[in-house]
């Protein structure tokens, strides 16, 4: 049913742009391949997928469809621009208030996605056409710049008339939107498994978000939008599962079955900017005093099929679109988390390792599962540019725990490296992959996981010899209040759910600290509890 839905969206998409003018290349410098387009989605093969990871059995699809959105408000009405199944953008810029294929479409072989690989010279076409007019980034002396090993670049608008035609999942025409974007993914190359390089796995995206509009946009947000498909034991994709964590901004989703599955997720490595007084914002690598990065402010989970809620359905005009921006429900409720009753903007915020928090309790999502991450709110007066870095984080372990794991440990690092050894470095990095089974050679605490946490976090600890241990949690004036541990171990690697509302009266918010002792060695760190 999904493919005929597909085949059919495909059909109506070349009615109103010709397909002459649609152009995708291959981003496959590692173990990820993914035909971008140049309307700001992928190229679905066959309709099968337009992201493949080579780390799984040959071929395999982890990614059907992506792509970014701008939602926000001109005059006061509420204005979007989308790719989403068939809802795409408009090859090239715009120019004179216009998009490129309405005032110049003889020039639309110009308009097509570009590639480039460290190496090139002027026998790549690509390389010797490369399109600075149009704001491809350039090195100081005016050459294509390349970032890590290979870059694709391409750039798209939402101003296109025929766009309207386009939207075959939205039930309500849109207004044509000034928004034009131009996009950035680059990858190194790289064959080799996440614990000898995490590069080899790991896909890079920057979008720069243009006004070319005379009204400014108000209370916009960045999004972006993704139908992540996987199921190595289970036909039809019927376990996929999405979560967020909000706290390191990852979307994700994984799958619940007995075999090895993977987990594939997209980070937000820097969100849009906005005005914030002492603070400093990462552009392009550059510091811009006075402003900060946006974290994810919302997500929200959709999948079909099996799930039968309307509250996880796709969002199919903008009255839902503006809600889900919102951290609403794409009917307008408020979210309520189910393991604590309170209010949320993010949607399955738990966590599947330890079994904690806000999970779909249900097995089978059924097909088309994916989500939306949102940052903003922020404002763009007419020719303001915003500018937005994700990274594609896939993951695979003996079990859907070690994937989810070995995922947050790639995220852990990205976001821990400065945006020059993201987009340039060349140095291979390492993850740890964890083996429980092994002696650690090390006595060793962890730094609990999520940090800050709300309501429960998990804290790790290693024994390279059998002794008396003692866990303990000391609130921020040294008053014990919890004590997790407090027997003898055989040597191995520990994990223990710390929940303050099980063991602490009215548990505040703020700093604690968690001990590990034993006879001859102490080590103490600090965590923070937020509600």
């Amino acid at each position: 049913m999904k493919t005929k839905f597909l085949f059919t969206l495909l059909f109506i998409a070349s009615i109103s742009l010709p397909q002459s003018k649609i152009n995708y290349k291959l981003l496959d410098a590692n173990n990820i391949t993914l035909g971008l387009q140049n309307i700001g989605n992928l190229y679905n093969k066959f309709g099968i997928g337009g992201g493949y990871w080579k780390m799984l059995i040959k071929d395999s699809v982890i990614v059907y469809d992506q792509g970014p959105w701008v939602i926000g408000k001109i005059d006061n009405k509420v204005h979007l621009a989308i790719s989403q199944w068939g809802t795409n953008y408009s090859p090239g810029p715009i120019i004179n208030n216009q998009a490129a294929m309405q005032y110049k479409p003889e020039d639309s072989l110009k308009y097509r996605i570009y590639k480039i690989s460290k190496g090139d010279n002027q026998t790549n076409k690509d390389y010797a056409e490369w399109p600075a007019q149009y704001g491809a980034p350039i090195t100081e002396d005016g050459k294509p710049k390349i970032y890590q090993d290979q870059t694709l670049w391409c750039v798209y608008n939402a101003m296109f008339p025929a766009v309207k035609k386009q939207i075959t999942t939205f039930l309500d025409s849109l207004p044509t939107m000034p928004i034009e974007i131009h996009q950035l993914a680059y990858a190194k190359r790289g064959s080799s498994k996440d614990e000898v390089d995490l590069f080899s796995n790991t896909v890079f995206f920057e979008w720069t978000i243009i006004n070319k509009g005379n009204a400014p946009i108000d209370s916009a947000y960045f999004s972006f939008w993704t139908d992540i498909d996987f199921c190595l034991g289970s036909p039809g994709n019927a376990y996929n599962i999405p979560q967020m964590d909000s706290l390191t901004g990852l979307g994700y989703l994984w799958s619940n079955t007995t075999v090895p599955e993977p987990a594939v997720g997209y980070v937000l490595l820097y969100g849009p900017s906005v005005p914030t007084f002492g603070s400093k914002s990462i552009i392009k690598g550059k510091v811009k005093n006075g402003y900060k990065n946006l974290g994810v402010s919302s997500n929200d989970a959709f999948f079909g099929g099996a799930a039968g809620d309307k509250r996880f359905a796709l969002s199919k005009n903008r009255k839902e679109a503006w809600n889900i921006a919102r951290g609403l429900f794409t009917t307008g409720e408020t979210k309520i988390n189910p393991t604590n009753g309170g209010s949320t903007k993010f949607t399955f915020s738990g966590d599947p390792v330890t079994n904690t928090g806000w999970l779909w309790n249900v097995k089978g999502t059924g097909g088309g599962a994916g989500f939306n991450l949102f940052s903003g709110p922020f404002n763009m007066a007419p020719n303001d540019t915003q500018w937005v870095m994700m990274a594609l984080v896939p993951a695979l372990g003996k079990d859907y725990k070690e994937s989810i794991t070995i995922m947050r440990n790639k995220v852990q690092l990205l976001k821990s490296m400065p945006y020059d050894s993201l987009a340039f470095g060349r140095k291979s990095v390492m993850v740890a992959v964890e083996n429980e089974n092994d002696i650690p050679t090390e006595f060793k605490l962890e730094q609990n996981y999520p940090n800050p946490f709300n309501p429960s976090t998990v804290i790790s600890y290693k024994l390279q010899a059998a002794s008396r241990i003692t866990l303990k949690v000391y609130d921020v004036l040294g008053r014990e209040v919890a004590t997790l541990v407090d027997e003898h171990k055989q040597p191995g690697s520990y994990k223990i759910v710390f929940n303050p509302a099980s063991s602490i009266k009215n548990p505040a918010s703020g700093i604690y600290f968690y001990r590990l002792t034993t006879p001859t060695t102490t080590i103490t760190r600090k965590m923070a509890l937020t509600k």
